[in-house]
């Protein structure tokens, strides 16, 4: 580890500020503020006083974890990418981010609390359910630090600038090649769907059943089962959807490489749409004489065209994405790269403008010499006219 790359010159307290304020939101103020409410609600309805001394020490705790998470966002926002310092305190805040999580159930404490004036809940299995997308944002600290590297180093003058890549060498199936991608974003990709497509299902499923195990009605065991296959297909089709994901953001726009994994998402998410909704069919006609028909297929059909549009949506970005990738050599798809690009497009259209209009006030110019002579032919002086 490079000592030198945590000097001042490296720190921006403006960037250093909006990250600390990020993390501030995010661990400090809004948990706080809800478990405020919860006790003022307490309050006011004289609820159970270990309901409020729960409230009360998981206060303290977001207190002492969100202060050293948004100090530690500080430097982390301070630093710039792809330096040992920003890696050492991202990777820091990441972790202690599960550790944060963890301390929240108070060693079971919380879980008892809950099921004594709820009902039974499993945080243990909710928790599990967030262990993977945040060991997927530990990751994405290293998947940072290898991308913007390179960068980094050639802003320092350590190494040399990259030569652009010739397009006359390239071919299509050279698109997959690794150095075209971007960990941080394949990872980054790959954790919101892995928590859109099964975290927050499963959690909501745990939720039911939980709720359902708390009526103590028999006849609810066949919702339970369909609930377990459901679990069950979330697992087996969101798991491969956050695979095909990483490799969706891992390459960049244009490319055949990351246009394949996204329409194979497509795919599998009619399925899982189909899936999840029961197939347009709830049949609920298990509590003596409750029954439930609802047939809402079309409405579920009509979901799965509008999500089946994304493909032309692919489609067209890999039309419209790969000449200026071309063009731009083939880079991998960073956002600072991306601003370069922008700007440089934007220099490169104010020149074609500025270019334009000088040869119009050419154009104009030479068309007023040529009328010159004409005017003065039309009007001779006034000594020839005598």
């Amino acid at each position: 580890m490079n000592i030198g790359e945590f000097d001042k010159k490296h720190f921006s307290l403006v960037k250093g500020g909006l990250t600390a304020t990020a993390h501030a939101l995010k661990y400090l103020v809004i948990p706080y503020v809800l478990f405020a409410v919860g006790l003022m609600v307490l309050a006011g309805q004289d609820g159970p006083q270990r309901v409020g001394d729960l409230l009360g020490d998981l206060q303290t705790l977001v207190l002492i974890f969100g202060i050293v998470l948004t100090v530690l966002g500080f430097f982390k926002g301070a630093y710039p990418k792809g330096s040992y310092s920003r890696f050492l305190f991202g990777i820091t805040a990441s972790v202690l981010v599960i550790v944060y999580v963890f301390s929240l159930l108070l060693d079971g404490r919380t879980e008892d609390i809950i099921a004594q004036e709820v009902f039974e809940l499993d945080l243990y299995l909710l928790f599990i359910r967030f262990f993977f997308p945040a060991l997927l944002a530990v990751l994405m600290q290293f998947g940072e630090f290898a991308d913007h590297r390179r960068q980094f180093l050639e802003r320092e003058g350590k190494i040399e600038v990259k030569e652009r890549e010739d397009p006359k060498d390239h071919q299509f199936y050279h698109d997959f090649r690794l150095r075209y991608g971007s960990l941080y974003n394949g990872l980054k990709l790959a954790r919101s769907t892995l928590i859109g497509f099964v975290v927050i299902p499963l959690a909501v499923i745990i939720l039911l059943k939980a709720g359902f195990s708390s009526l103590n009605v028999q006849e609810v065991d066949s919702m339970m089962s369909n609930l377990d296959d459901i679990s069950a297909y979330m697992v087996m089709l969101g798991v491969p959807m956050s695979v095909l994901a990483f490799f969706k953001g891992f390459y960049p726009k244009g490319s055949f490489s990351r246009f394949i994994p996204a329409v194979v998402m497509v795919l599998i998410a009619l399925y899982w749409i189909w899936i999840l909704g029961l197939g347009g069919q709830f049949v609920f006609d298990s509590i003596e004489d409750i029954s439930i028909n609802l047939d809402f297929s079309k409405l579920l059909i009509l979901l799965m065209v509008g999500t089946a549009l994304w493909i032309v949506y692919y489609v067209l970005e890999l039309l419209l994405y790969r000449p200026e990738w071309k063009e731009a050599g083939f880079p991998s798809d960073l956002l600072e790269e991306r601003k370069v690009r922008k700007e440089a497009r934007r220099k490169a259209k104010e020149e074609r403008k500025a270019a334009k209009e000088k040869v119009k006030e050419e154009k104009r110019a030479a068309k007023e010499k040529a009328k010159e002579p004409e005017k003065e032919a039309s009007n001779p002086p006034e000594d020839k006219k005598e």
